[in-house]
């Protein structure tokens, strides 16, 4: 299971007397992942290409701390900075061969996906309500990711299998929602969307392999603040 540590820090105040608050967030993020694999193969001036996609869960923890301003009428603006390691599932799919007689078919063959770990920052905007009971706001960030790529291909007339494997450094993008109850111990939930592209090159003599992630997913995580 993955642990992601951010830090977050919320100022918020009253008009007559303004505060500044600090907190440590901590909390899984547990939703739904798709990746689409497209392998390109470029010989002798001629290219073909292939597409295929996989889905499956998602699961990471998050540990965030920032810093939330107070503005006027409720409202507040915050930042955050977090970290993430994530649980190491991995996405599995399969590449379809291109059987049209060129030289620059794609072969049939396996690929797969598997995020490591992640650093990131968010900036939030958001209103208390209830009384200052609860707050809700709108987030959006970047996300730094360490993932392990590999895809494959075999030599449908000799039957010999290769793979290529990569660990690459990938930039999401994400937006979202969120509301955090004021109790005892104060709850923050939160809903994400997320998106990559990550483009990867092998050039070998008189082969080019150009191999392309697109990467989508939603997260639902439910946090506890720690202080703050």
């Amino acid at each position: 299971m993955g642990l992601v540590l951010a830090a977050g820090m919320h100022v918020q105040s009253d008009p007559a007397d303004a505060q500044s608050r600090i907190y440590l967030r901590v909390a899984p993020e547990i939703g739904g992942i798709t990746v689409e694999h497209t392998k390109r193969v470029t010989i002798q001036g001629g290219s073909s290409s292939s597409t295929s996609s996989s889905s499956g869960p998602s699961l990471l923890g998050n540990l965030s701390a920032g810093l939330d301003l107070s503005l006027s009428r409720n409202w507040f603006v915050g930042g955050e900075v977090e970290g993430v390691v994530s649980s190491r599932r991995k996405l599995e799919g399969t590449i379809s061969p291109t059987p049209n007689g060129n030289v620059h078919d794609v072969w049939p063959g396996q690929w797969d996906y598997r995020n490591l770990a992640g650093t990131g920052g968010n900036i939030l905007l958001g209103r208390g309500v209830a009384a200052g009971l609860a707050q809700v706001y709108a987030l959006g960030g970047l996300r730094r990711s360490w993932t392990e790529f590999a895809t494959g291909g075999t030599n449908p007339e000799t039957g010999v299998a290769g793979e290529d494997r990569e660990r690459l450094g990938r930039w999401s993008w994400g937006i979202g929602a969120g509301t955090t109850l004021r109790l005892k111990r104060p709850v923050d939930v939160r809903v994400r969307y997320f998106r990559s592209l990550t483009d990867w090159v092998v050039d070998v003599p008189d082969v080019r392999l150009d191999y392309r992630y697109k990467t989508k997913g939603v997260l639902i995580s439910v946090g506890l603040r720690l202080f703050g």
